[in-house]
């Protein structure tokens, strides 16, 4: 919906064929919530939406890092960067409603809704999507499908798959003491635990990405302790729990394809990279995708160049490879850094937070990279 939105600030025609309906698009349900970095909002401030989500966005101010409950913490403060907040933490539905009511409003966008895609035909000028709402054909074709997309199948793009053995558990609490505007990350034997700050009940509710390994899954499942052991995790942070929301379970793996575009179809998102959710990073990297594409078809057009080209995808796609691939070998690092219970790898993190946090470079460096507003370059 984003690159959308950007193409159609650009005054060019987008087709949106989605397997929902207008109906449920705009009654969508998902207590889930998403990471926007400081980079991120000021994409959206592009095409004037930010102004439109920024009143429903929890900011952080601060992020803790620990070694299980742990007074020897990583901290990172806001403060320390007068670059505004680290980042801000937004509920789902309100995020696609909102753009979905934009996209409504624009007379450049046309949206299709319970499409059942069948076949794409590839010429040597355009492609022609045949479905169940008759055919649709256009010089460039984007799949923005998700992780399991039909997109990517039909472009016969190969990918790239990793299986963590891990689950994270989503839910969201509501505890008797405010936030703060801080986040927590707290790493166990058996998983990360990261409690991001909520804007509901005055601050007194946070959001939970709770990383187990399927052992250990396993294990809640048979013996019914979920909720115990996460009460031993969360250890009061924010005070006594009083509400919980039902958890939803995923089966968390990295999806990473070789190659961005093939034959007038272009990938972006999580159709073409999925990443672990441990820094929460994969909505902050979808949106820049949408913002380099976007930006290359209007320079493309703008000199009469053919957008659905491999000349002009070749530009795109290399313009995105670095920052996918630097993105996936952090949280994948940082997920095997954590996940190993050696006693000298304990030794060595713990040691390693500590040193981490008396160095203001290091911790300036990577903030900004994490909040999208530098590349990694140290």
């Amino acid at each position: 919906m984003t690159l959308a939105l950007m193409l159609s600030k650009l005054e060019k025609n987008v087709i949106i064929l989605d397997k929902n309906s207008k109906k449920q698009l705009l009654e969508v349900e998902d207590s889930r919530t998403s990471a926007i970095s400081q980079g991120s909002s000021r994409i959206l401030s592009e095409i004037s939406m930010w102004s439109k989500i920024k009143k429903r966005a929890q900011p952080i101010n601060e992020i803790k890092v620990s070694e299980g409950i742990s007074i020897n913490d990583l901290n990172f403060k806001s403060e320390s960067l007068n670059e505004g907040p680290l980042g801000y933490i937004v509920n789902n539905s309100f995020l696609k409603k909102t753009f979905f009511k934009e996209i409504l409003k624009s007379n450049f966008i046309k949206f299709i809704g319970n499409i059942n895609i069948k076949d794409i035909e590839k010429k040597s000028d355009s492609a022609t999507i045949l479905s169940n709402k008759g055919n649709f054909t256009a010089p460039l074709i984007v799949g923005a499908d998700g992780r399991n997309s039909k997109m990517r199948f039909f472009a016969n793009i190969k990918n790239f798959f990793f299986d963590y053995n891990q689950a994270a558990y989503v839910f969201n609490i509501t505890h008797t003491l405010s936030h703060h505007s801080k986040a927590l990350e707290r790493f166990f034997p058996s998983g990360p635990l990261a409690l991001l700050p909520m804007q509901d009940n005055n601050k007194k509710s946070s959001s939970v990405v709770w990383t187990v390994d399927i052992p250990f899954k396993n294990k809640l499942l048979e013996n019914k302790s979920f909720y115990k052991e996460f009460d031993q995790r969360y250890a009061k942070a924010f005070g006594k729990i009083t509400k919980t929301t039902k958890p939803v379970v995923y089966n968390l793996n990295v999806i990473s394809c070789y190659e961005y575009f093939k034959e007038r179809i272009v990938l972006i998102g999580d159709a073409c990279q999925a990443i672990h959710p441990i820094a929460g990073q994969g909505l902050n990297l979808g949106l820049r995708d949408s913002n380099d594409l976007a930006k290359i078809i209007s320079d493309s057009t703008s000199l009469g160049l053919d957008i659905g080209s491999k000349f002009v995808l070749r530009d795109y796609s290399s313009k995105r490879l670095v920052d996918k691939k630097l993105l996936i070998q952090a949280t994948h690092r940082l997920n095997q850094l954590f996940s190993n219970n050696s006693i000298l790898i304990k030794a060595l993190r713990e040691n390693g937070l500590k040193i981490f946090n008396k160095s203001n470079y290091l911790k300036r460096k990577s903030m900004m990279f994490a909040m999208g507003l530098m590349q990694f370059d140290f």
